[in-house]
């Protein structure tokens, strides 16, 4: 069984080196264009983190079983910190434009959190509870 942090660092590469050209990159460093930290303890958690655009940066930690997060960040600048502690939490988080920031934390289980930010804005969300949905549009 591969270990789990070299199943999403060589997608990262293999995504890193297909946005920068041969002469750019150099064999000891990844560009600039994108950086994840994903850390998962648990049981039959998933990750998914799309990244397209410069400087974006994601985080993801979870903790706990059958948790689910999903980012997309297209564009520039664009951070986002996902902690989920539990079981069967969900964020589904879509930054589009420049100079987003999201920081969402779910404790409890079965959490929901929606959250799309169109342009450029701020929002931190924390969900302590069980059960509950938050869905959010920024513009």
């Amino acid at each position: 069984m591969p270990n789990t942090s070299i199943r999403f660092l060589v997608p990262l590469i293999l995504l890193c080196s297909c946005m920068t050209s041969a002469q750019d990159l150099n064999v000891n460093e990844l560009p600039v264009t994108l950086q994840a930290l994903l850390e998962r303890s648990g049981r039959d958690n998933l990750i998914e983190l799309v990244q397209q655009g410069n400087a974006n940066q994601g985080l993801l930690f979870q903790s706990g079983n059958d948790n689910k997060a999903d980012v997309t960040q297209v564009g520039n600048d664009n951070d986002a910190l996902i902690t989920q502690i539990g079981s069967n939490n969900e964020v589904q988080l879509l930054q589009v434009g420049s100079r987003n920031t999201a920081s969402v934390t779910q404790i409890g289980n079965n959490n929901l959190v929606q959250l799309n930010q169109l342009g450029s804005g701020n929002f931190s969300i924390q969900q302590i509870a069980d059960g509950a949905a938050i869905s959010i549009t920024q513009y």
